[in-house]
């Protein structure tokens, strides 16, 4: 029998499942395994989890791929000369198939973590009084986790949802249930959508605890999720309300002053939302994101200039770049310091209040309630620089600041090739060094392809036009 990739991977849950710490996981064999002989107690659940949060930190997904591999897509990164990792990417290359694998590693990654998260969600396991309040909390972390890696499945590999007027172009597969013999094809860009608004609206209901700060799913952190995947399907009305919900919840500030270029060294910070920890137990030394930028790992890629020329140099977001005097010539004379360790004992965002205030902005905007989005913009560009002047502009005029705002604020952390897309605009890299300096929209290698293991293998998946 053929397994597609996808597939593949419910095989080699049970193995999974015994790293992450469950007990009593191997009273059945391997490829037969029932959920209830591996979700027999809370701990078990509370094992399960942990080890998709740990699988978030892997180089495939939010400890590098993710985030990396949406910003050389964009235009604020630009190779040096002798990078080879992930130029694939930043070239446009059609014959990444055939390339690193990044593509792969992320896809099967992910993968791996909705299998697991499926295993859960499907279990029937009567929690008792005394435990019920922590189960459904776990449980809601899981339809909150599932719903983020379908949403980082959909936004990489399927054209933004307004790429067609319903949604209907192809998406990802959605797999609810583990099952070896699955050949699926893609659903849509709108149903992977509606399942991850269900999910994380799930979660939302049941989550009433704060486990471990910003390192695990909350209610906020999905209401603030839930805020982004609105927004990125021009939902206004509803983003503005999540955003509302998160905001007025109280729990969270923005940085100021120093406490903004340490924030991701030091972590948990009282803007972060919901972030991947990592210690020095799970230093990954120059692989890390960190390392991708920094001279004292591989650097092989460097800020573009014409991103920094939009900050002001007293702007404490400039504190995210740091002078190497052997860049000269073409080059720009700075490096990114997001991540200034350089390895994986900085802190990753997954989102914080800053993309909160500004994914408010832009729905008030677009509703028309300009001084609203007026204040949010305020708040973030006047954190940044306290003389900044007040934003005064208005309807499109002020949807483009607030654009700039979130390359801005939000840069190195995947957000500006999404962006670019959803507004279907053109990528201009301005002091490219090498590799493609203009690619007009509508932009086919601005997604991933799909694995050639899943499509070699699954004759049911279709292959992203152009790979």
């Amino acid at each position: 029998m053929r397994y597609s990739r996808i597939a593949k991977v419910a095989v080699l849950l049970p193995a999974l499942a015994m790293a992450f710490g469950c007990t009593d996981l191997a009273l059945e064999p391997h490829a037969s395994v029932s959920n209830e002989a591996y979700f027999k107690s809370i701990g078990d659940f509370e094992a399960a989890i942990v080890g998709v949060y740990n699988a978030m930190q892997s180089s495939s997904w939010y400890g590098r791929s993710l985030p990396l591999m949406s910003d050389i897509m964009g235009e604020d990164v630009k190779q040096n000369g002798s990078a080879n990792r992930y130029q694939e990417f930043a070239d446009f290359e059609g014959q990444v198939v055939t390339g690193h694998g990044y593509e792969t590693s992320l896809w099967t990654n992910v993968y791996d973590a909705v299998n697991m998260l499926n295993m859960m969600l499907n279990a029937e396991f009567d929690a008792s009084a005394g435990v019920k309040t922590e189960y459904d909390q776990i449980i809601g972390e899981a339809h909150a986790m599932r719903a983020l890696a379908y949403f980082d499945l959909v936004r990489m590999y399927a054209q933004h949802y307004t790429f067609t007027a319903d949604a209907s172009h192809p998406g990802v597969p959605l797999v609810l249930e583990s099952d070896i013999t699955l050949l699926p094809a893609r659903n849509s860009v709108k149903e992977v959508y509606d399942q991850v608004i269900n999910d994380l609206t799930t979660g939302i209901s049941m989550m009433t605890q704060t486990r471990d700060g910003p390192y695990m799913m909350t209610k906020e952190g999905a209401q603030a999720l839930l805020s982004r995947v609105y927004l990125y399907k021009e939902d206004w009305t509803n983003a503005a309300a999540m955003a509302d919900a998160v905001i007025n919840s109280g729990k969270f500030s923005l940085v100021q002053g120093d406490a903004y270029v340490n924030q991701f060294v030091a972590g948990g910070s009282s803007e972060a939302i919901f972030e991947v920890q990592n210690t020095a137990t799970d230093n990954f030394g120059s692989d890390a994101l960190g390392g991708m930028y920094r001279a004292s790992g591989y650097g092989d890629y460097l800020p573009a200039k014409d991103l920094l020329d939009l900050i002001d140099p007293n702007d404490i977001r400039m504190g995210m770049f740091v002078f190497d005097p052997k860049l000269t010539g073409i080059y720009a004379s700075m490096r990114v310091n997001k991540w200034p360790t350089g390895a994986s004992t900085d802190n990753i965002p997954v989102i914080r209040l800053s993309e909160v205030y500004l994914n408010r902005a832009e729905a008030r905007a677009e509703l028309g309630q300009d001084a609203g989005a007026q204040s949010d913009l305020n708040t973030i560009r006047q954190r940044g620089l306290a003389t900044a002047a007040p934003v005064t502009a208005t309807g499109q005029a002020l949807l483009a600041q607030i654009e700039i705002e979130r390359r801005i604020e939000l840069g190195y952390e995947g957000h500006r090739i999404h962006d670019l897309m959803r507004h279907k605009e053109d990528i201009v890299r301005v002091d490219n060094t090498g590799d493609v300096a203009f690619m007009a929209y509508p932009c086919q290698f601005c997604i991933l392809p799909i694995p050639q293991p899943e499509t070699d293998t699954n004759p049911n998946i279709t292959q992203n036009p152009g790979y």
